[in-house]
């Protein structure tokens, strides 16, 4: 960071607190955890099933972007990596390893409080206000969850999305977002947007967002579109005309930036698309979705939040300049959160997980929100100086936010010790790691859990008999091929496969948590969208999703003719067609795959834990 803008003081606290808020997660995984493998590790503490795009650094940081893992299949097809916002983390893993990942989320963390902490002192507040008031930003999202007790929607979409240590999102893309808050506003304060460097910055930016993650990317162009109209007005076309080659450029930069993205984009495969969730809709269901966002717009309760923020913006606006050109940008940023979905409907054929537009509604109004209550709070600060720029008065405060963040990651790791698999998944990786006949790499796995799944990618195994459907570019006829194989290997009858792909709900929504992992968004169903518009369903799981909400993106069910079809292909595939994986991992507590059966003339079980079991071929058992 620039000197001018932070000192070696301040600059050192903030990587202390930095280090406080880090600590505790790894202290307590290492602590209860010592005997486990550092990937492993990681994998299973990754926050909000983070580890599940991990594969997009490490395919990143090889240039490997027809990933199969399966050695027998060829595609011509590429996996559009969001390289915007793992780009990084794949140098970084190629320098110093998986450890990589631990280092990342304390930069991040960092990153965070710099920002914010920018942020607060382009608002005139003091170095320790600034400082404490990005401490109490990062540890909101955790406050606020441990005091929702009436179970609001809205506090626990902020307390997931607005910033946490997921990767990708919200650890690295978030902060795009909040670097975006920041020029704006500096370059609204000191009216210099159209400067090179400001320029430069913007494109960079702009670009490594949309190759990052695209909701952001779209709330970030209309506020930037807003505040050239707003801030300009008609003389944004003289502005345009005399600057207009620094824009030139400008723009060849941010394309330059996004072409290998949309290179990727357009040559990866349909089939991998559709289970991304990307929908091609007509006028008729832009017309739908309008009217259902309309109406969602103007509830009550979000009637009551626009008067009330109007009125307040007018006060701000005739009485406290100084503070209206702060909270002009926070009030633009929630004016395009709210227009960003209707424009994206508007202009675009195609649609995914509109439910991400919602976060972004909710990420801004509580930033606004934040922002006008400490703008309110500054006479009576300036009124009590001796005590709001006491060191030790915010000291003790931002002493006692800490205490209340560790304990909120305490409370979350210990949701995380229960899960009961942990152990059996480490004990397999020591096991496989230990045997000499066992060359990974060359090894297949036939294993359904997919934080196992990770583990054998980062190991570099070539072949997975069955994948998570996001990781690999297979057609979703192989997927479908690859889960018939596995049920005939596992001597599994056709009343367990169709156990295993039949519709089941779970609260608010029908979810089918085995078949999804495999297929994701190819089948979701909701009242705007279900697989290939039809109707076919049990009349009950119709109407349970004719009233659902098409922001529920993750709400899965097949039509029956498509379970019918996929029973039918598991009697007609012939027994010939069969998988010989080297090394099986089961869960022995499912309730379908509890039921297989491993041919002991061929396998030997080299471990029976609580919850998994490992089979390994009989010839490579020998040092074990």
């Amino acid at each position: 960071m620039n000197k001018a803008l932070i000192s070696k003081n301040n600059l050192l606290i903030i990587i202390s607190i930095s280090f406080l808020f880090f600590f505790l997660k790894w202290a307590l995984s290492f602590y209860f955890y010592s005997s486990e493998n550092l990937l492993i590790k990681i994998i299973n503490d990754s926050s909000m099933g983070g580890f599940s795009y991990f594969h997009h650094f490490k395919a990143l940081s090889n240039f490997e972007f027809s990933s199969l893992y399966n050695s027998s299949l060829q595609t011509k097809n590429l996996l559009p990596l969001p390289y915007g916002a793992v780009f990084i983390h794949a140098l970084l893993f190629k320098l110093i390893g998986i450890k990589s990942v631990i280092l990342l989320e304390l930069v991040s963390i960092f990153i965070f409080l710099i920002i914010f902490y920018l942020i607060f002192k382009k608002i005139n507040f003091s170095n320790s206000l600034s400082l404490l008031f990005s401490i109490i930003l990062f540890s909101l999202p955790n406050v606020l969850f441990l005091v929702d007790s009436f179970g609001i929607p809205e506090i626990r979409t902020f307390s997931e999305n607005f910033y946490n240590l997921r990767f990708p999102r919200p650890l690295v893309a978030n902060l795009f977002y909040f670097l975006f808050i920041y020029l704006l506003l500096s370059a609204h304060y000191n009216n210099n947007l159209f400067t090179t460097k400001n320029l430069l910055l913007f494109s960079f930016l702009l670009g490594i967002t949309f190759s990052s993650f695209f909701f952001i990317f779209f709330n970030q162009f209309i506020t930037l579109f807003l505040y050239l109209i707003f801030n300009y007005k008609f003389k944004i076309f003289l502005i345009i005309k005399s600057n207009f080659g620094k824009i030139f450029f400008s723009l060849v930069l941010f394309l330059f930036i996004i072409l290998p993205f949309l290179f990727l984009l357009t040559n990866t495969s349909e089939d991998y698309m559709e289970r991304l969730g990307l929908i091609r809709i007509s006028i008729e269901d832009k017309i739908f979705l309008l009217n259902y966002y309309f109406v969602k717009l103007i509830r009550l309760k979000l009637l009551i939040i626009y008067f009330l923020l109007i009125i307040y913006f007018f006060l701000i606006k005739k009485n406290n300049n100084e503070n209206y050109k702060f909270v002009f940008i926070f009030y633009l940023l929630f004016i395009s959160s709210i227009a960003s979905p209707l424009l994206f409907i508007i202009f675009s054929n195609k649609i995914a997980y509109l439910y991400h537009f919602n976060n972004n509604v909710v990420i801004s109004l509580v930033l606004l929100i934040f922002i006008l209550t400490i703008l309110s709070f500054r006479p009576f600060i300036k009124k009590f100086p001796s005590i709001f720029n006491n060191k030790y008065f915010i000291g003790s405060f931002a002493f006692f936010i800490l205490i209340v963040q560790n304990y909120a990651s305490y409370l979350q790791y210990s949701e995380l010790q229960k899960d009961v698999y942990r152990q059996d998944r480490t004990k397999i990786t020591v096991l496989l790691s230990k045997n000499k006949l066992i060359n990974i790499p060359k090894t297949s796995f036939l294993v359904f859990d997919e934080k196992l799944m990770t583990w054998a990618i980062f190991k570099n195994s070539k072949t997975l008999h069955v994948v998570d459907g996001t990781y690999a570019l297979r057609d979703n006829s192989q997927i479908e091929n690859d889960l018939i194989y596995a049920f005939k290997f596992l001597n599994l009858s056709k009343n367990e496969f169709y156990n295993f792909i039949q519709n089941k709900q779970e609260g608010y929504r029908f979810i089918n948590h085995d078949l999804r992992l495999y297929f994701w968004q190819r089948y979701q169903a909701n009242s705007f969208y279900k697989f290939k518009n039809s109707s076919d369903f049990d009349k009950d799981v119709l109407f349970f999703l004719n009233n659902l909400s098409p922001f529920y993106a993750h709400s899965f069910a097949l039509p029956n003719f498509e379970i019918d079809r996929l029973i039918n292909k598991f009697e007609n595939t012939i027994e010939s067609k069969k998988i010989n994986p080297t090394i099986v991992i089961l869960d022995k507590e499912h309730d379908i795959f509890k039921k297989s059966i491993i041919n002991d003339s061929l396998y030997c079980k080299v471990f029976s834990g609580n919850k998994l079991d490992l089979y390994i071929l009989k010839s490579l058992c020998a040092d074990l």
